[in-house]
This record gives C-alpha cells, structure tokens and sequence, in this order.
C-alpha cells in the first residue's frame, strides 16, 4: 500500500470515529436568567442588597447635608457685608474640598461594598443552580448543558431542539414555580 492510501484510510477513520462520538453526544441547554428570576432566594437577595444600598445611601446623603451647611457657612463669609479675611474663607475653601474628597472617597467605597454584598449574596444561588443542572445531567445522561443566554441577557444558543430545553425541567426540580408567560417562551 502507498502512503497515501494508508494516510487516507487513517484519515477517513478519525472522521467516521468523529461522527460515531458526535452522535452519541447529548447535548441540552437552560436559561439561567430566567431561573434565577424566578427563584425565591434572588427576591430575597434583591430586598437584602436594597436594604444594604439605602443604608450605604443615608451615609451619604448625611456626608452631603454636612457639605451643604459648609457651604451656606461659606457663602455667609464670603457676603461683601461680612467682611472676613481671606484665611478665614481659604481654611473654609480647603475644608470644603477636603469632605467633597471624603464624599467622594466613601461613595466609591460603597459601591465597591454594594458589589461585594451582591457577590456573596449571589455565589449560593449560583451553587444551587448548579447542583441542580449537574443532578439533571446526570439523571438523563447530558454530557453538555448550555446556558441560553449570557450575563446581560442577550441571547447565545439561536437554535436547539426543544426537547433539550431543560430549564422547566431544571425549575421544577428545584421547586420554582413556573410562570406562564415563563413557561411559554422557555418550555
């Protein structure tokens, strides 16, 4: 046998072997999204992270109110009538400045807080939804499951079979009562 004949018959193996392993694959896809919507531990989340964020805020908003009373001490100083010297309303000016900073400071600093809180409130429901997809794919025999959609929504399987969509499967294992309107668009 030449070695074309020996790398072809090698070659048409690998994609006969391919298409074999191919068909075996069982392939299903959820939409993570519209679970964890519907999960009663992201309400929960949701109320805890927007009791955080008003907490954050009136710290804030009382950092602003300070600032403001600054301000209106300034602008009576700084009145023709007066009369203050000029190092009376610098040490004001600097003082002013340096709580701006220091609102600015704390509102970056929140934020980050806000990010974290919601990072740890969300790594549980991420567990349980995964837990949940590995019991189905096992239980069915799925060597892949796939996430519908990514992070912001927007939609990444165009096409599948719908006796692969396991997402009510999935929400009615773990106990999520499935909306109508839910349940229409991803059955």
């Amino acid at each position: 046998m030449s070695l074309k004949t020996i790398l072809f018959t090698i070659l048409i193996g690998f994609g006969l072997a391919g298409s074999a392993f191919a068909q075996n694959l069982k392939v299903g896809y959820v939409n993570i999204e519209l679970i964890r919507l519907y999960m009663p531990e992201t309400k929960t989340m949701n109320q805890t992270l927007q009791s955080y964020q008003q907490k954050l805020g009136e710290d804030l908003q009382n950092r602003q109110v300070f600032i403001n009373t600054l301000i209106s001490e300034y602008q009576e100083l700084a009145a023709p009538e007066a009369a203050t010297d000029q190092n009376t309303l610098a040490e004001k000016e600097k003082e002013i400045r340096d709580q701006q900073a220091k609102l600015q400071e704390k509102s970056q600093e929140s934020e980050q807080k806000l990010v974290a809180k919601s990072n740890d409130l969300l790594g549980p429901i991420l567990e349980k939804l995964q837990k949940g997809i590995k019991e189905i794919a096992a239980e069915e025999n799925y060597d892949y499951i796939f996430n519908t959609v990514d992070g912001s929504g927007v939609s990444i399987l165009l096409h599948g079979p719908e006796q692969h969509d396991l997402t009510k499967k999935l929400m009615t294992k773990m106990g999520i009562e499935i909306p109508e309107a839910g349940a229409n668009a991803n059955k």
